[in-house]
């Protein structure tokens, strides 16, 4: 069996700067803040080998570890010339694929006066361990490195396991790619997203390896595989448009099961441009049920976690009704006022409506059919704008900025456990992905409010919120968020360099964070709405505006700017 074993070394530090694409409505071309880099826009890993420069005779101690730190940008297979640093034995002993440390551009290479020692230092941006798992990080670099002579030149003796890698360096090193799992329906693919080294030949087997090693930690409680401990690879995955994987260990399985399992794996490899895939048990071709012998790269579609129906329009609020985006005011009593409603979401299919009544006694929640009568199912101080689950058909809000409360369909409202939620502060907005394991929040008293993401992670009737994980953004006072895609979130916060409050698109790891356009909206902007394949949304003073290309401009071209607040997306 050729399951890679998972690696047992604690990786070192790391962050990918990779592209945000995929969102049509939302531009991913504008300027990254300084500790990210945007590349030109596609995911596609751009071949080929990145040279790396041998040490120069004569070189001085500050020099070879600046040396070391760019030539451990190559990404040639083990990196022979970066070993060239180092002393023999350190050269021999080095796991240079034990995780990467990347760092900001600027950085300090300070050598003892005798040459022995040099001390890195630098701010830390991120990380990445040794199975391609980002994690945001934002804490200063440390770390001194000792040098020996040998044949008279300077040589690095203790590396640290793994590479450390300027911003810039790393993006040219590293592309992204998603690894896809299920959610606890089985019906959607989850992506989660992994980094391999660029101008790999084995991405094929690298993607499917650690496919079958499972999802990351983070994700694991939320989502399920069809890959269990004892499926392995047969044989090598071979990176050709008409690729084959032979499995072994995958015992009877249901049509069901095989379904979902060619989902993971054709939406997993389709990222390589594949073509067909043939999906064999122990050699034996496996015939699927509603797709044959041979797969193609378009089937399976039904499983898009970025899926929304062709019909679906923005929304928001104007005098307490909801209206959609053409100005006009959706069907029923909540079209027409009657609940005085401050924010309001919708199911995916337009079928059923949540609101948020305030009154001068406090806050309703009212849920019932889109264009019938709402009823009121939760009261308390506040309630965030209420977001659906679309799979299980839940509505989640957060009731007095702490408990976070799901309202089933046809059941009574439940308390959702928040373990790892801490002393970060109330909870100002709760947005919950479209495929519903993970949930973007926004914590933290006005002025110092940040971003995470937490997984959603359900076992029988219970459902838990936990691993909040912060996406370090550098960014101060984030007032809202919605989902642009299943990887990105669209977010507005204030940039220290000028103090104003802008929208900003960060993948959902925080490897990548770029300014949105600007043109057209005022620096008051409060609400932010968005969705696969549809334009931004946003609020500002009162007044909606939508994303055209790069210019914020009125819902309805040729109309006045339509008043308004709340904007949402339904699902």
């Amino acid at each position: 069996m050729m399951r890679r074993a998972r690696a047992a070394v604690a990786a070192v530090a790391g962050v990918l700067a990779v592209t945000l694409s995929g969102c049509v409505g939302i531009p991913a071309g504008s300027d990254p803040i300084p500790v990210t880099v945007v590349d030109d826009g596609s995911l596609v890993d751009p071949g080929g080998e990145i040279e790396a420069l041998a040490p120069r005779a004569g070189q001085q101690p500050d020099e070879v570890v600046r040396g070391f730190l760019a030539a451990s940008a190559s990404n040639a297979r083990s990196r022979p010339v970066a070993r060239q640093y180092l002393s023999p034995q350190a050269a021999e002993d080095w796991t240079d694929d034990a995780g990467v440390t990347v760092i900001e551009r600027n950085f300090a290479a300070v050598p003892t006066p005798d040459g022995a020692q040099v001390t890195l230092t630098g701010r830390i941006v991120g990380r990445v361990d040794a199975d391609g798992v980002y994690t945001s990080f934002d804490e200063e670099l440390r770390q001194v490195l000792s040098l020996v002579r040998v044949d008279g030149q300077w040589r690095i003796d203790n590396p640290p396991p793994g590479v450390i890698l300027r911003v810039e360096d790393f993006r040219r090193a590293y592309v992204q790619y998603n690894l896809y799992f299920l959610d606890p329906t089985g019906t959607k693919v989850v992506p989660d997203p992994r980094f391999l080294l660029s101008g790999s030949v084995a991405r094929a087997n690298s993607l499917v390896e650690k496919l079958l090693d499972g999802p990351s930690p983070f994700l694991a409680p939320a989502v399920t595989t069809e890959f269990g401990p004892d499926v392995g690879l047969a044989s090598n995955v071979q990176e050709v448009r008409d690729i084959e994987v032979n499995l072994t260990g995958l015992g009877e399985r249901s049509p069901a099961s095989l379904q979902r399992l060619s989902a993971q794996l054709i939406w997993t490899l389709k990222q390589l441009s594949i073509t067909q895939l043939t999906l064999r048990s122990d050699g034996e071709p496996l015939t699927v049920p509603g797709a044959g012998a041979i797969q193609g790269s378009d089937n399976w579609q039904s499983y898009d976690p970025d899926f929304v129906p062709a019909d679906l329009v923005g929304h928001y609020i104007a005098e307490g009704a909801v209206r959609t985006v053409d100005g006009r005011p959706v069907p029923g009593p909540a079209g027409e006022g009657a609940y005085a409603l401050t924010s309001a979401g919708a199911s995916a299919e337009q079928t059923r409506l949540a609101g948020v009544s305030d009154s001068s006694t406090g806050s309703t929640l009212l849920i019932g059919d889109y264009g019938g009568v709402l009823a009121p199912v939760l009261t308390g101080r506040s309630f965030t704008p209420p977001t659906w689950v679309e799979p299980s058909q839940e509505v989640w809000t957060v009731r007095d900025g702490r408990e976070v409360v799901r309202v089933p369909s046809g059941a009574l409202p439940q308390v959702v456990t928040t373990s790892d939620l801490g002393d970060r502060g109330p909870i100002r907005s709760l947005q919950m992905s479209r495929d519903g394991t993970r949930v973007a929040v926004v914590a933290g008293g006005a002025g110092v409010s940040s971003l995470y993401v937490a997984r959603v992670a359900r076992s029988g009737s219970t459902v838990q919120l936990s691993g909040f994980m912060p996406l370090r953004t550098g960014l101060r006072d984030v007032v809202d968020v919605a989902w642009a895609t299943a990887t990105q979130l669209l977010f507005l916060a204030t940039d220290p360099a000028d103090g104003r409050s802008k929208p900003w698109l960060v993948s959902i790891d925080g490897a990548v964070l770029t300014a949105q356009p600007l043109d057209n909206l005022p620096d008051e902007a409060t609400g932010i709405a968005a969705a696969p394949g549809r334009p931004a949304l946003a609020s500002a003073g009162g007044t909606m505006y939508q994303l055209d290309d790069t210019t914020w401009t009125t819902l309805v071209r040729g109309e006045p700017f339509f008043p308004g607040t709340a904007p949402f997306y339904p699902g």
